[in-house]
């Protein structure tokens, strides 16, 4: 299932840009969205070096009894579809504002979760965040243009 997802279609950017309210309060909407659709945590982080030009990334963290690197049965993999649903939809929803958006697995995840402030990193690299500890797992990251402060 997760594979059928990521190879679909991203889908065009809108051609014309919605009016938005504050880069403050385009925030405030995608962190609600992001959790209307499910995530447990979700945070915004800046993107420096970014090849494509996405000044944002957006970050999702859902939680997970098993790690699904580790876990390849149905227990293992439901955080991974969950929190693979959050990223399509939300970066669709983007796109439909007409702007940019882009969902990939990223190596650097976990690092980028703790840039949004959702936890720390320990010693090996994974997420340790207040609510969850290390039973969490990290969405593909959406990069994007729009208009968003880190939070």
């Amino acid at each position: 299932m997760l594979d059928v997802i990521r190879k679909a279609p991203e889908g065009n950017v809108f051609p014309t840009k919605a009016d938005l309210h504050t880069p403050e309060v385009t925030t405030s909407h995608v962190k609600e969205m992001a959790r209307y659709l499910g995530t447990d945590l979700v945070g915004i982080t800046t993107l420096e070096n970014d090849d494509a030009g996405h000044p944002f990334a957006i970050v999702c963290v859902v939680r997970a009894d098993d790690d699904p690197h580790e876990a390849p049965g149905i227990g293992g993999q439901v955080p991974a579809q969950n929190g693979l649903f959050v990223t399509f939809v939300l970066a669709a929803w983007i796109r439909e504002l007409g702007f940019r958006a882009t969902m990939a697995m990223s190596p650097d995840a976990p690092r980028l979760a703790a840039a949004a402030k959702l936890g720390t990193l320990d010693r090996t690299g994974k997420l340790v965040t207040a609510e969850y500890g290390t039973r969490v797992h990290v969405a593909d990251v959406i990069r994007t243009d729009l208009p968003l402060v880190p939070a």
